[in-house]
């Protein structure tokens, strides 16, 4: 994927379902919609064709809600929903680059953001064994 001029939204989500879970047990787009609504991972009303370019806005919600980010007060107040706020989120946290909510990926700048995801993910249970072993004292 790391070739790919656009990132569509089939594989983004194909790569999401492999971060969060070590595997996509979806065979289709349709379904993995589905099973990520059901998670919570995108909003009821998500719309948009496997073909079409990923957006970084929509990528987001599911990013924070892999990361369990909750965000500040307006992220908070759309429950995460909120592309536009999931991605100011992520920028501030280091997970995106400054963008827009409209911008897509290249293949090559999401394989960028998964590193960063694995990154994240990393510090924080970093930061949770030490809070533990801190408790522990």
């Amino acid at each position: 994927m790391t070739d790919r001029p656009v990132v569509s939204n089939d594989e983004a989500f194909h790569g999401l379902m492999l971060f969060a879970d070590g595997k996509d047990d979806a065979a289709e787009y349709d379904a993995r919609v589905i099973a990520m609504k059901q998670r919570g991972m995108l909003p009821d009303s998500f719309r948009q064709p496997a073909d079409a370019p990923a957006r970084r806005g929509v990528l987001a919600v599911p990013i924070a809600s892999i990361l369990q980010i909750r965000g500040g007060l307006f992220m908070r107040l759309t429950a995460g929903e909120s592309p536009r706020y999931a991605l100011r989120e992520l920028v501030y946290r280091g997970v995106y680059p400054p963008s827009s909510d409209n911008q897509t990926f290249t293949g090559i700048e999401f394989a960028g953001v998964v590193g960063k995801l694995e990154d994240f993910q990393r510090a924080a249970q970093a930061r949770h064994l030490a809070r533990q072993e801190e408790a522990r004292r």
